[in-house]
């Protein structure tokens, strides 16, 4: 799945929950953070203050933990869309058409805190993080035939290196 669909998704879950879509400059923080750009970037590009940019960041980081059910911050959006990526595709193996409501890891639609639904959400993240190692995992055959070391791709992939070596024992 593209960026672009998944921005989208994000966007249609955040409007599904709160009747409201991101605003320009939200989007732009949700891309650009995606990206790993610096604030002061993002405000550069966006002609408005450092301040307003963090600001605007805080009320998006919110909206989306709320909306994903997960903490949610610079530092994690993307891995935590990654996740919902991967999720998102786990859900359209077996389906040509996509439900919002199947991305249920964190589509949380009840205020139910119950331990139950705890344990449940902890679970699915647990087995989508699982999924999401695998399918980095997959990747490294490409990876290394286009001649990168697997130093190069433990960090591209954002994995342990040693993972790497024992997938490539297999």
């Amino acid at each position: 799945m593209d960026t672009r669909k998944i921005f989208k998704l994000i966007d249609d879950l955040v409007f599904k929950n709160t009747g409201k879509h991101l605003d320009n400059l939200q989007l732009a923080i949700l891309k650009s953070a995606f990206n790993g750009q610096k604030y002061a970037k993002i405000a550069e590009e966006y002609n408005c203050s450092e301040g307003h940019a963090r600001d605007k960041a805080y009320e998006l980081w919110s909206i989306l933990s709320e909306v994903l059910g997960e903490k949610l911050n610079k530092s994690n959006v993307r891995s935590v869309i990654e996740r919902l990526i991967i999720s998102n595709s786990i859900n359209n193996l077996g389906n040509k058409s996509v439900k919002i409501d199947q991305v249920t890891f964190c589509h949380n639609s009840h205020k139910n805190t119950d331990i139950d639904d705890f344990e449940t959400r902890k679970t699915e993240n647990s087995l989508i993080e699982e999924k999401l190692i695998q399918a980095k995992l997959e990747t490294v055959p490409r990876l290394i035939q286009l001649e990168l070391t697997t130093e190069q791709i433990a960090q591209a992939l954002d994995l342990e290196l040693e993972l790497i070596l024992d997938y490539l024992k297999k």
